[in-house]
């Protein structure tokens, strides 16, 4: 990848070397000229468009100003930090392996909505993961039941192939559901009527970062600083449209990412360097066919897949495969009869979460021969956890009606959609311990946990093959009428949903009311209700099999070893969190928002207030008591779904936006406070007066309730309580060059949290928990686009973006630590895009 690197670098120079050389020889007939001349290219758009003021809580990202502000890892989520409402991870700027090696879309919170509670849509096309995407799997990478490359976006495509991003934070039509965070669309590129197509390649690595360290870490380090991690990353992309004729048109794009990171083994296993990669492919393919003046023909499919390995440091042959992204497609009929507009709609999707992973585990003793591999005193580990296959399926239908009525617009529609969700071990699993060293040892007939004259195994436990589906289905109406009578506007909406799997029929009434006040000045308050959808992660869970263990005798006899059969020693099942029969979680909102033509531009102040409810969360935990297939009696501990979760949103922000000849400026702040008791793992938690109960803590000289304590706080990420944003776009010398530079203030908080000290009071010790300052930071991005030829024949540009332009120190949430201490500080990503 260094090697690709350089070789973009190299082009560029080529480049500009040629348009150089080319435009000075005059002799060089059997080449095209080239010519750095002015361009009729669009001026910069701003960072996004937020006219509407029916739709209040809309902005909308075009084409041009994703090229311009999407960082050089193509995630377009990224660009969502330019709106007031937006809030993303507290840790992003923590360096660890793994979250440089993601290559996933950005988590983001919209509204005080949990991450993934947003509703994600491609074309139309709904792309949202109902199964664990924050749980056991994303927590622990090598868990022997859980996998760990889900996205609450499930499927997810590269800025590229984009057109435009749309981001519904409030004020919501009746046509979106699902959701009670916001509404994030993205709308693919449409085959164009001329033929053209494009190549773009980047690339960074860790010679192109800064990494920081913060002052607490240092001192904890005590000036002894590890190797900071070591990666390549690059990325490749082509589209080209082709037109088969007048009425035929065809798009195709495809584009690759992928990342190399360098990983060490502990000490005891080498401190050898491995690497290990993650890759993201984009493949879409769209058709529109002209069938009538009035009746059009789209079909499209996108394939967007997902693989990413992870490995224990401390074993061998434990590398596993996480995968994730998938496909998704769509046959669409749209037409007109007399004023009416309409289409119908047939959606498929289907995300992959699996994994790939070495089965059996073996712990080999160190002074085995078999486990001569690792310096341990103890046990050498071998293998990992085996396949698992899980995967989310939909199959939907969609129908859309709008046209004039009674001096107004109305717009109706209806979807059904069938869901299920699979996970399955193919075959049967297990992990072997409990080694005996002797040198008689003579292994039984195909025993893979048994060395003849070196070692034999004396325990496992196996993990049995299962097949889990659930499903559901969901059915969904609206009907919505806008009518405008001079100054005043109402858009008013009812939408209704269902889904089997719990079983609720929801309604949730939409309501938005525009009046145009005197001095230009347009008012919009919105009263709304959002529901969320179900989630089948619990269904899953519930059915897992029991966990069980065999051992075998191991005896010396006349010193001759003797092992016996295997039998079973132990039975249990796993806390697990099962039922239904619970209320579908929703929010309530109140908005409001001014909109004024100012100097020269346009400004818009905007408030949201939600209350949201019914929330799911893990009941309080009960024992349960069973007789295990041996014959003894046991208890498991079982947590019940319940709707113990709520949370409340409260928010300001101020935005004002203008263009001046070739140049956009966008500023905009907010305020906002954001409380919850689901904690950071969200649907795994436990309410906080179930996870807290009576616990006692010690705060501010006294003991204190740790319930009351916490309940000082706000939530911890994904809320940051003040946010500004500054963005300036320009094109220099007629388009050559393009320029962006945008900054991102986050505000410094309060937290109250636990100290890792201890207080002893009366002959007790409690926990120390005390408010932690968390100090402010501004973030700087710039990117710089140069046009270094031009030819008949298409333009070739050089494309340069820093992140962090200032190298400063992100403000995180996570405490020093020993193990990884740097944070990311000034990235560059460098690449090339050709056109034609």
């Amino acid at each position: 990848m260094k090697r690709a690197m350089m070789a973009t670098a190299a082009m560029a120079v080529a480049l500009g070397a040629a348009g150089q050389a080319w435009s000075q020889d005059e002799k060089a007939e059997r080449l095209p000229k080239v010519s750095i001349e002015a361009t009729a290219a669009a001026p910069p758009a701003a960072a996004y468009q937020a006219a509407n003021p029916v739709d209040s809580g809309t902005s909308k990202i075009t084409r041009r100003a994703l090229e311009d502000r999407t960082p050089g890892n193509g995630d377009v989520i990224e660009t969502l930090k330019i709106l007031p409402f937006a809030n993303f991870d507290s840790n992003q700027g923590v360096a660890t392996q793994e979250s440089i090696q993601d290559l996933r879309p950005a988590n983001v919170s919209i509204s005080g909505g949990q991450f993934y509670d947003n509703y994600f849509a491609i074309d139309g096309v709904g792309v949202n993961s109902r199964l664990d995407v924050v749980g056991l799997g994303g927590s622990n990478l090598q868990n022997y039941n859980e996998t760990g490359g889900a996205s609450a976006q499930s499927i997810w495509l590269d800025t590229n192939l984009i057109e435009s991003l749309t981001v519904r934070d409030s004020n919501i039509s009746a046509q979106y559901g699902g959701f009670t965070g916001g509404v994030v669309q993205v709308e693919t590129r449409q085959p164009s009527h001329v033929f053209g197509g494009s190549v773009t390649v980047g690339c960074t690595n860790d010679d192109m970062t800064s990494f920081k360290i913060p002052n607490a870490t240092k001192t904890l380090l005590a000036g002894v600083e590890p190797e900071h991690p070591k990666y390549d990353k690059c990325k490749v992309n082509a589209t080209v449209d082709l037109p088969i004729n007048e009425k035929v048109r065809v798009l195709l794009g495809a584009g690759r990412q992928e990342t190399e990171m360098t990983y060490y083994r502990h000490a005891n296993y080498g401190g050898t360097p491995f690497g290990l990669k993650s890759r993201s492919d984009n493949v879409l393919a769209k058709v529109e066919v002209d069938l009538a003046p009035d009746l059009t023909l789209r079909g499209q499919v996108a394939y967007s897949p997902y693989t990413s390995e992870n490995s224990a440091e401390n074993a061998r042959n434990a590398v596993m495969t996480q995968k994730g992204g998938g496909l998704t497609g769509k046959l669409e009929l749209a037409g007109k009869r007399d004023a009416a507009d309409w289409s119908l709609v047939a959606t498929y999707t289907k995300a992959d979460s699996s994994r790939d992973a070495p089965s059996p585990v073996f712990a080999w003793p160190s002074s085995s021969v078999a486990g001569g591999f690792c310096a341990s005193t103890g046990n050498c580990t071998e293998g990992s956890f085996g396949n698992l296959d899980q995967w989310q399926k939909d199959i939907g239908l969609q129908a859309r009606w709008s046209q004039p009525l009674l001096g107004g617009d109305l717009r109706i529609g209806a979807d059904y959609s069938h869901v299920e969700a699979r996970k399955r071990r193919p075959q049967d699993d297990y992990s072997y311990r409990t080694g005996k060293v002797h040198s008689t040892i003579v292994c039984p007939t195909g025993d893979i946990a048994c060395r003849d004259g070196d070692v034999v195994l004396t325990a496992y436990s196996i993990y049995k093959a299962y097949d889990i589906s659930v499903d559901l289905d969901a059915v969904s109406a609206f009907a919505e009428y806008e009518v405008n009578r001079g100054p005043l506007t109402v858009r008013a909406g009812l939408r209704y949903d269902h889904e089997s799997l719990l079983a609720n029929h929801s309604f949730a009434p939409r309501l938005s009311v525009v009046y145009e006040l005197p001095w230009d000045v347009t008012a919009t308050v919105g009263v709304n209700r959002y529901y969320s959808r179900d989630f089948l992660g619990y269904a899953i869970r519930s059915k897992y099999p029991g966990n069980y263990t065999y051992e075998r005798s191991y005896n010396l006899v006349n010193g001759k070893a003797v092992i016996g059969p295997w039998a079973l020693s132990a039975h249990s099942i796993s806390a697990t969190v099962s039922g239904t029969g619970v209320k579908t979680p929703y929010s309530d909102e109140l908005t409001f928002a001014l909109s004024k033509p100012i100097f020269g531009g346009v400004a818009r102040l905007k408030g949201v207030a939600r209350e949201a409810d019914d929330q799911f969360t893990s009941s309080v935990t009960e024992t349960v008591t069973y007789v295990q297939e041996t014959g003894r009696t046991s208890t498991y501990r079982l947590s019940r779904l319940s709707n113990g979760g709520e949370s409340s949103y409260r928010g300001l922000s101020a935005e004002w936006s203008r263009s001046v000849g070739r140049h956009t400026f966008s500023l905009n702040g907010s305020v906002s406070e954001t409380s919850d008791n689901l904690g950071d793992n969200g649907y795994d938690s436990i309410a906080d007066e179930g996870e807290y109960g009576d616990e006692r803590v010690y705060y501010k000289g006294e003991v204190r309730s740790l319930l009351a304590v916490i309940a000082e706080n706000d939530r911890l990420n994904y809320a940051a309580p003040g946010l500004a944003n500054a963005d300036w776009s320009a094109d220099w010398w007629n388009g050559r060059i393009r320029t962006n530079l945008n900054a991102r203030w986050r505000s410094g908080y309060d937290q109250i949290e636990d100290t890792g000290a201890t207080q002893l009071v009366s002959g007790t010790r409690y926990a120390v928990w005390d408010v932690i300052r968390y100090k402010s930071q501004t973030t700087f991005n710039a990117n710089v686009q140069a046009q270094v030829a031009k030819t008949a024949y298409g333009e070739a540009r050089l494309d340069l973006r820093v992140t962090n332009l200032f190298d400063t120190l992100p403000q995180t949430v996570t405490a020093a630590t020993r193990s990884q201490p740097y944070r990311m500080g000034r990235s560059f990503w460098v690449g090339m895009s050709y056109k034609f």
